[in-house]
């Protein structure tokens, strides 16, 4: 039996909703991936470029001063990008771990609802196997009630009215229902 309370079973529509935010979920983290390639293309074309104005620098000026210059300029540009960049994985992250819930929640709804149906199907063979003895007691019942009811029916005199007879005594003294023929 799992850690986790049972909870109700999903029906079609949440679950093909779960799919879709899910789905919407990994199209925004594609997008996002595609993002973070191009910032990547740029930082490596930046770093290029600075990489070729240091060396074109050093051997035209002090390297020390241009090498001071050069590194406040990389610290600027790349501070704000690797900061960025630092968010949308933080981002992903957060992302990530809602689609690992999400995933496991339809895992845990998925067997809720297999269990359930499991659980059905036992109590219709159940139910299939008692059905004989049910059918037995009703003939059972059918046939006493053949036998008895009309004699009970026919025992008082509102009952023998029903059933289209007259209630009379008879000359020994005993009341009887009679039909008579006409």
């Amino acid at each position: 039996m799992p850690d986790q309370p049972d909870l109700p079973a999903l029906s079609d529509d949440d679950l093909r909703e779960t799919l879709d935010l899910m789905a919407t979920a990994v199209a925004s983290m594609s997008d996002r991936i595609d993002d973070l390639t191009a910032v990547a293309d740029k930082q490596i074309k930046v770093a290029t470029e600075a990489r070729i104005a240091a060396f074109a620098a050093r051997d035209q000026t002090n390297p020390k001063k241009y090498g001071d210059l050069l590194g406040q300029t990389l610290d600027s540009h790349l501070g704000a990008t690797a900061d960025a960049m630092t968010e949308i994985v933080r981002r992903l992250g957060v992302q990530t771990d809602k689609t690992i819930g999400a995933l496991a929640k339809s895992e845990d709804d998925r067997s809720s609802v297999y269990r359930a149906v499991f659980e059905r199907e036992q109590k219709a063979d159940r139910l299939k196997s008692r059905l004989p003895w049910f059918g037995l007691g009703a003939l059972v019942l059918a046939l006493v009630l053949t036998v008895t009811l009309p004699r009970f029916l026919a025992s008082n005199a509102s009952t023998c009215a029903v059933l289209g007879a007259s209630w009379t005594t008879t000359t020994t003294g005993v009341d009887a229902c009679v039909f008579y023929q006409r």
